[in-house]
């Protein structure tokens, strides 16, 4: 069994939110993470960007988040620093912000969630909101997600390019000083749309030493069905950008509503290195991308 690195899951908002637009999805849970051979996962605090009361929703999944490994000691650890990815436990368990909107662009917010154990953050969903635009939305960076990329800067903390629109993707890099990443993307040349990385954005984040997992949504993989194959391909586009240290999951499940062919949920993850080993990809290329790569990556953003 590969082990599995997966930068991005709205495990923690499938379990808090009350969801009433049907936006997240049981795709997950313990067991069926230990099943699919998950060692690394990502789990993102994701607030919808028209609930009132939004620090409060936040903190109720960052509580939840550190319950839940409470509750699980023998099988999951969270990893703040560096010593914590070399431990026992099973998994090892990343928190991250999706979208200013989750703390509600409080930019005095960023050092107290850096504080609760926060190592990567997104500045936009896909609208607009007061430090940029999402994919859906006009515009480019704000003075205050400029003063939010720089909390970045000083604390350390991964900045995830994931949900910004273009022009606020070119603008962010020239503000952020250390490794981007884009958890949950795929490629734009590969299904043209409005969520994935075009090929210069890709060669841009693997210059600057990052990481981009592909997304198991099958509107981002192909507009409509999707298999394995598909997942592949998108990473296969990647690496032919020179993307073999770069390129991983960063499947979305609990948050995407059609899935793959083949991948209802983590217990599944094994499928995608057994295709790739039918594709011919040596066993040492497959380690990489099945967990090497985000490893290697949020290292960075993990206290020595």
């Amino acid at each position: 069994m590969f082990k599995i690195a997966d930068a991005h899951s709205d495990f923690l908002a499938y379990h808090v939110v009350e969801d009433c637009a049907c936006r997240l999805f049981n795709h997950a849970d313990i067991k069926r993470m230990k099943s699919g051979g998950i060692a690394l996962q990502t789990f993102a605090v994701w607030v919808p960007p028209e609930t009132k009361d939004k620090l409060t929703l936040c903190d109720k999944q960052i509580e939840y988040f550190h319950t839940f490994v409470k509750q699980n000691t023998k099988d999951i650890i969270h990893c703040i620093n560096g010593s914590n990815l070399q431990s026992n436990q099973t998994i090892k368990a990343v928190l991250a912000i999706e979208s200013g909107e989750s703390i509600d662009c409080r930019n005095d917010y960023i050092s107290q969630v850096y504080d609760k154990g926060v190592r990567i953050f997104s500045l936009t969903w896909n609208g607009e909101n007061t430090y940029a635009s999402g994919c859906l939305a006009e515009g480019g960076l704000k003075r205050q997600g400029e003063e939010a990329i720089q909390e970045l800067n000083r604390l350390n903390i991964a900045l995830d390019l994931s949900h910004i629109n273009e022009q606020g993707f070119w603008e962010a890099l020239q503000h952020y000083n250390l490794s981007p990443c884009a958890t949950h993307s795929c490629v734009y040349d590969l299904h043209a749309s409005a969520r994935n990385l075009k090929k210069e954005q890709i060669k841009a984040i693997i210059k600057r030493g990052g990481y981009i997992g592909i997304n198991f949504y099958t509107e981002f993989l192909r507009g409509g069905f999707a298999d394995i194959e598909d997942v592949i391909d998108h990473m296969e586009f990647v690496l032919d950008c020179g993307g073999e240290d770069t390129v991983g999951f960063g499947s979305d499940f609990c948050g995407i509503q059609y899935t793959p062919k083949g991948l209802d949920s983590t217990a599944d993850f094994q499928m995608i290195p057994e295709a790739m080993l039918r594709r011919g990809y040596p066993k040492s290329l497959v380690s990489k991308i099945c967990y090497g790569n985000f490893a290697r990556f949020i290292l960075k953003f993990l206290k020595q």
